[in-house]
């Protein structure tokens, strides 16, 4: 018999992006002698628009007259961004519990392959039996296909949870797929009309016990 599956959502779910992106730009400030007034400035032109970084650090070095070549901005931001990242210890304690609870745990995630440096600056690939990262397999969420490659990868049947932050990528895309969904909320109501998950969780911790029953 195949274990069940229990797959997590990375950005906004295991890792807080928000906090991390705060982290960089002060990180940012710093290098290039800005003011701190410069910090908002940052994150407005981060919210204004969904943008590549490569696009999103040109933006910057035109705003703030920085002289750095834009090929060495791009490098700088890849060294520094996924050590900004902070996993809880008790997100960690919740995962190694469901693992040895016999469940097999798998990152389902939108974006580019540079999603790795994530998951390896802050070891949660230490965690989880399978990985699947969109812009290495060529299909995202909530297309069916990608939950079902990561079931593949983590040595498991299409059984189990979803555990996401995103309405429709997550948890719509996992109740298609077959699983029961889990909602993470960061404190947020749920409003979408129709389909409802299965639990919402304001933690990783309660999620895995709301798995594990």
């Amino acid at each position: 018999m195949m274990s069940r599956l229990a797959l997590f959502d990375l950005d906004d779910t295991l890792l807080d992006g928000e906090a991390a992106f705060r982290t960089w730009a002060h990180h940012f400030v710093e290098c290039h002698n800005l003011s701190e007034s410069s910090l908002e400035t940052i994150i407005r032109i981060d919210r204004e628009e969904d943008m590549p970084v490569l696009l999103f650090l040109k933006r910057l070095r035109g705003a703030f007259g920085i002289r750095t070549s834009v090929g060495e901005l791009v490098e700088q931001f890849w060294a520094v961004y996924p050590t900004c990242f902070t996993v809880q210890e008790s997100t960690y304690d919740a995962l190694k519990r469901l693992r040895l609870s016999g469940w097999k745990l798998g990152i389902v995630t939108n974006g580019p392959s540079t999603q790795w440096k994530k998951i390896e600056a802050t070891r949660l690939n230490q965690y989880f039996d399978g990985f699947c990262i969109s812009g290495d397999i060529g299909v995202r969420k909530p297309d069916v296909g990608i939950f079902i490659e990561a079931a593949k990868r983590c040595g498991a049947e299409l059984d189990g949870w979803m555990i996401g932050d995103d309405k429709d990528a997550d948890i719509v895309g996992g109740h298609e797929a077959g699983l029961q969904t889990i909602w993470f909320s960061r404190g947020q109501a749920w409003e979408k009309d129709g389909l409802v998950p299965n639990a919402i969780a304001a933690t990783i911790a309660e999620a895995v016990e709301t798995i594990l029953g």
